[in-house]
């Protein structure tokens, strides 16, 4: 009977909730906090990308942890797993973004304690809420309807940070001098985490586990040895280490290629952000009926090819403003039609695999996935930091070296072409049968 009812609309909005709140702090560790520690707060870029590696070293921990434990204790604690991490998700978050007058060592200490235990805290929250819409409902038309509002929370936070960040520190900070912009943050990244805090409060009073996983017992060697005996789930792993690479590269470089490469100001990388946004948003309706006619897997390769064409094209455009946005635009909408399909994906392969494997250790599942994800993300910022550094970016605004324009292009437009390549071959060996 549980299969054929529907989910009450309150508690989908309760489970997208929690996905607002993650993708809020999430753009804007991805597309700002780069920015904010070279310009605004100062550090040196050898430090910064050091920074964005060691969190993401840090995590490899974090989320395999959270994921065995959740296994081992069923899945009766992820709700008060979420609730408890409420509000330390908010304060944690509001650290990373709070400029304290220090020494430059003390800058780097304070920045990289703060991330690194954001991180933790993240993982530790957003790992038990990957896995909880299983918990929810066993009827797929349920799932689709959770992850439906669960992608619209996803946009909606993506959004709002990608609209407000540039002109909300501007205006609350009185102006556009570095010391003003780093009041202007700290203001309005401690009206996200407030909001953050409560958004997630929402998924832990709303959403409902009706069917709790018992807790695994057997051990975590036998366990992983399933995971990794599982084909489809290492090429689905593989696909979003790839696409989080293009990703980070995406926006994490957004608002120097508008500066540097286009010749624009900080809020022409902002408009870029917001204008990539709303067309990932606008392509996801379309995954569906693509997917229904070709299969997962070649609309996959279909959306792969588009991506790599707006690349290409992007390369041509140069600093033409016309050409840029209309292979910007492509790409988004590309990307946009495919990004369901690495959860499906995910999912087909969690299903498909050993038993023992599959639906008896999601949590570790789906955990792995969280933390090759955010891999690929701290990954990307070394090496776009350490491009920043090897093309002699000038964090102060001054006159730029000719060769830093080479080497953030390299960042925003070969290196994810290099990773579309990448994901591209993860497809063609995942040996679709639908």
């Amino acid at each position: 009977m549980e299969n054929r009812q529907a989910l009450p609309l309150k508690e989908k909005v309760a489970y997208g909730c929690g996905d607002a709140a993650s993708n809020m702090m999430w753009g804007m560790t991805s597309s700002y906090l780069m920015y904010y520690y070279t310009d605004i707060y100062g550090l040196p870029l050898v430090a910064v990308s050091w920074i964005l590696l060691v969190a993401r070293v840090v995590d490899a921990f974090c989320d395999p942890a959270i994921g065995y434990i959740v296994d081992r204790t069923g899945g009766l604690i992820v709700p008060r797993l979420i609730r408890a991490l409420a509000i330390p998700f908010g304060v944690t978050g509001f650290a990373c973004f709070l400029a304290l007058p220090l020494s430059s060592a003390g800058k780097i200490l304070w920045a990289g304690l703060t991330y690194i235990v954001f991180g933790a805290v993240y993982s530790c929250i957003n790992t038990p809420y990957g896995a909880l819409s299983v918990m929810i409902s066993r009827s797929a038309t349920a799932r689709v309807g959770l992850n439906a509002f669960r992608m619209m929370g996803c946009q909606a936070g993506s959004l709002f940070v990608a609209l407000m960040t540039i002109p909300a520190i501007t205006w609350l900070g009185g102006g556009d001098s570095a010391a003003q912009h780093r009041y202007g943050m700290a203001v309005y990244v401690l009206a996200l985490s407030v909001v953050g805090s409560v958004l997630w409060l929402c998924v832990a009073r709303g959403c409902i586990v009706r069917h709790p996983p018992a807790p695994v017992r057997q051990g975590l060697v036998i366990t992983l040895r399933h995971l990794f005996g599982n084909r489809r789930w290492v090429l689905s792993n593989m696909l979003a280490f790839f696409y989080f690479v293009g990703q980070a590269a995406l926006f994490g470089f957004a608002l120097y290629y508008a500066r540097i490469v286009l010749g624009g100001t900080e809020q022409l990388g902002a408009n870029i952000i917001t204008f990539i946004t709303v067309l990932l948003f606008a392509g996801v309706p379309a995954c569906g009926p693509l997917a229904r006619r070709l299969g997962t897997v070649r609309s996959g390769i279909v959306c792969l090819i588009v991506q790599g064409a707006a690349y290409l094209a992007m390369a041509v455009a140069g600093a033409s403003m016309a050409g840029f946005f209309l292979s910007a635009g492509l790409l988004a909408l590309a990307q946009g039609v495919m990004s369901p399909l690495y959860y499906t994906l995910l999912a087909q392969a969690v299903d498909d695999g050993d038993p023992r494997s599959s639906t008896g250790s999601a949590g570790l599942a789906y955990s792995i996935n969280t933390w090759v994800t955010k891999l690929a993300m701290g990954l990307t910022g070394f090496i776009l930091a350490q491009f920043l550094s090897w093309g002699h970016y000038a964090a102060d605004g001054a006159a730029q070296p000719p060769e830093v324009s080479w080497w953030i292009t390299t960042g925003f437009v070969w290196l994810p072409l290099w990773a579309v390549c990448m994901q591209a071959l993860c497809l063609l060996a995942w040996r679709d049968r639908a």
